[in-house]
């Protein structure tokens, strides 16, 4: 899809975003991943479903969208990869995902079958199949708070497009990322805590490039510190 050496950064050390690379998870924007090169990151791709973990030399995480629903057996048994997603989250280190990975993040994925599989639990909500298409149109989000990527009021533009329902579990509190609008009106829209930021809206960095320079550094700033916690 993209070639890891043409990405390379001119930073030395850089801090390393891991990104998921393969079947399912195949959608990103290409400006996305060279605008995070250019603040400073480096990219190493890592495949989900060819039993890969988190990369150890991970300061951070993207989850691009996809079609987990397809390989959702697959990315179930893949233990080194959610476990790795838990232990990083639990780490701090910064944990970003958009639509599939966003899937991934809940506690479970039912697919088109009826058939449950366990995902990564970092995320309490469960992702549901439908039967038609739930959203599809271009978005404009605003930031509900400060968060990994935006300040609170600062906005991304992008698009949606899913056959999925998330589901949060009864009496969680809804720590949501956006305020999504493109739709009939604006709505509330994923989820974000801590380091963990997440949604169906596929955004664009170039839309907004502080958002882009604001996750590398704070991949930066997990360089060194915590990255330990994952090693003992």
């Amino acid at each position: 899809m993209f070639c890891s050496q043409a990405l390379a950064s001119v930073y030395d050390p850089a801090p390393v975003i891991a990104v998921a690379e393969d079947a399912a998870f195949n959608f990103y924007y290409a400006d996305n991943l060279e605008l995070l090169v250019r603040a400073g990151a480096r990219l190493a791709l890592f495949s989900p479903l060819s039993g890969e973990g988190i990369p150890p030399e991970a300061d951070g995480i993207y989850l691009g969208g996809g079609f987990p629903e397809e390989f959702a057996a697959t990315i179930a048994g893949n233990s080194a990869f959610l476990l790795g997603l838990r232990a990083a989250a639990a780490a701090g280190m910064p944990l970003y995902a958009e639509c599939g990975g966003y899937m991934v993040l809940a506690c479970s994925l039912t697919d088109r079958a009826g058939a449950v599989h366990e995902m990564a639990g970092i995320i309490p909500a469960h992702s549901v199949m439908q039967d038609r298409r739930t959203a599809l149109g271009y978005r404009e989000v605003t930031a509900r708070a400060d968060c990994l990527l935006l300040k609170q009021g600062e906005r991304l533009r992008g698009h949606e497009f899913h056959y999925s329902q998330m589901s949060y579990s009864p009496g969680e509190p809804r720590l949501y990322a956006y305020d999504s609008s493109g739709r009939s009106g604006s709505q509330p829209e994923g989820y974000a805590r801590g380091n963990i930021m997440a949604a169906y809206a596929h955004i664009h960095l170039a839309s907004h490039i502080p958002a882009a320079i604001r996750l590398v550094e704070a991949c930066r700033s997990y360089h060194g510190s915590n990255k330990d916690m994952l090693r003992t």
